[in-house]
């Protein structure tokens, strides 16, 4: 199981946190506030109190023994980007760091970030597909040639299975899951399992692909 170093403990950074430790993961944690780094001592791996600027304390820290760094500072520009050089510089595997605008994330780009993500921008892109693709239910874009959506199946597809609604012929897209009202993700749907009018169904594809069977049910 890999292991992660998360330096910055805001509101962020604690959200990957306890994502990390319900899937068991090894977890250190780098952070200057005391009061945050002891709130959460007792259920991760390793627990910092210093500057994430410092090598001294990065080292000391041990950050080179886990296979991910993640940079969740949030509040200086300045010191994330001198954070994420010295990761490098030290050697570890994957440094993913946080961006706070387009130009903070070509600079962390610039000095060796491995990911860079732009958490705020992210959400807003996916909400706008939510609000503009009215009956897609949750929406989730990886790049151009690939998102994944899950949508109410239309009435016309209630009784017929995957197979007969033929729906990667028509559309492009590939079923991958199935919820009943009510239920959890299938993620192994029988092809030949008819479909309910209440029921969910999680597709792949691409932006162009999704945009033309969410028209389809309008």
């Amino acid at each position: 199981m890999r292991s992660f170093c998360i330096i910055g403990l805001g509101c962020f950074g604690m959200a990957i946190t306890r994502s990390l430790l319900e899937k068991k993961s090894q977890v250190l944690v780098i952070d200057e506030n005391a009061e945050t780094v002891n709130a959460i001592a007792d259920s991760v791996t390793g627990a910092v109190v210093g500057d994430p600027t410092s090598e001294a304390v990065l080292r000391a820290a041990g950050v080179v023994d886990y296979d991910c760094a993640v940079v969740c500072i949030d509040d200086n520009m300045n010191n994330s980007v001198l954070c994420t050089m010295i990761l490098k510089e030290l050697g570890v595997k994957e440094v993913v760091s946080r961006a706070m605008n387009d130009r903070h994330k070509r600079v962390l780009e610039r000095v060796g970030a491995d990911i860079v993500v732009f958490p705020e921008q992210d959400m807003g892109d996916r909400m706008a597909q939510i609000l503009v693709k009215k009956d897609i239910l949750d929406y989730f874009s990886f790049s151009e040639d690939c998102s994944i959506a899950e949508i109410h199946i239309p009435k016309e597809w209630a009784g017929k299975s995957i197979i007969e609604c033929n729906i990667r012929r028509h559309y492009g897209v590939n079923v991958i899951a199935v919820r009943p009202v009510g239920g959890k993700l299938n993620f192994a749907p029988k092809p030949d399992e008819p479909l309910r009018e209440e029921d969910t169904v999680t597709v792949i594809g691409t932006d162009d692909q999704i945009d033309r069977l969410a028209r389809r049910l309008r």
